[in-house]
């Protein structure tokens, strides 16, 4: 009995640990005040300020403004809920690698720090570009402020986390603990996961929660869904394929003697 509880905990303790993480990092989200979180605010609004050359100042209870241009970032920006998805697909996507308590320990803790340095470039850059092109692609789509803010949000919190379990994975690699052979089924694993971890945190989450009768809610999960969607079968459709190096033309691995050319190109 008691090898049997040290073999679960063995194998699901990481996991246990990052979703225990995530609902309290959730619940002290819904109740933190721009001063409570200022471990957050304040990094992103130094990256943030280095990207548009601006001054923020801290506003008590509101967050940090630019009156130059006109930005707040405030509690809602934070990106605590970008950050504890990160966290999530970093865990429940790589944690398997590790068989040891040390080694899963080590790697619960290196998550945590690369979801937090993650979140505070992928928002940085988030803001800045919403500053920078926002207010021009407003005008020339027809669309509102708000909402190219939320669509230029979501694509960059999307493509932070994808390029993040990309970059780990490839680290993981170089490291010997992804096989080189890997498919494309494999390879396309995390960042899916990644995807789900996403649309669970920022639509299923939400919707237990009763935010089923908040219009905002719709207005925001409608192109997370179409976005999460393109993404994912972007995804599906790489796990097919791999890159010759050789040839630099791509191949479908479960046929490797077969090499799929342009019709035409027999030189």
């Amino acid at each position: 009995m008691t090898r049997t509880l040290r073999d679960l905990a063995e194998r699901y303790g990481c996991v246990v640990a990052a979703l225990a993480l995530a609902g309290l990092l959730k619940d002290y989200y819904s109740r933190a005040s721009a001063e409570d979180l200022r471990w957050i605010l304040q990094p992103t609004t130094f990256l943030t300020s280095f990207l548009v050359s601006g001054e923020f100042a801290f506003q008590q209870s509101e967050g940090y403004l630019s009156r130059e241009h006109s930005v707040l970032i405030s509690p809602a920006c934070a990106g605590v809920n970008f950050l504890v998805v990160a966290l999530l697909s970093l865990v429940l996507g790589f944690s398997g690698r590790f068989a040891t308590w040390r080694q899963q320990g080590v790697w619960f803790a290196t998550s945590v720090m690369a979801a937090y340095v993650t979140t505070l470039l992928v928002n940085a850059l988030r803001i800045a570009l919403s500053v920078a092109v926002a207010h021009l692609a407003a005008r020339i789509t027809g669309l509102t402020f708000q909402s190219v803010h939320r669509l230029l949000g979501i694509f960059i919190y999307l493509f932070g986390l994808v390029g993040l379990c990309l970059t780990v994975q490839l680290w993981l690699s170089s490291r010997g603990l992804v096989p080189d052979n890997t498919r494309g089924a494999h390879r396309t694993r995390a960042p899916l996961l990644a995807l789900g971890c996403y649309a669970a945190v920022t639509l299923l989450v939400p919707l237990l929660g009763g935010a089923a009768h908040n219009p905002e809610y719709w207005s925001h999960a409608a192109p997370v869904s179409v976005l999460v969607g393109i993404s994912a079968a972007l995804l599906f459709a790489a796990r097919g394929r791999t890159w010759d190096d050789g040839r630099h033309e791509l191949r479908a691995p479960e046929h490797p003697e077969r090499v799929a050319t342009q019709p035409g190109s027999n030189g």
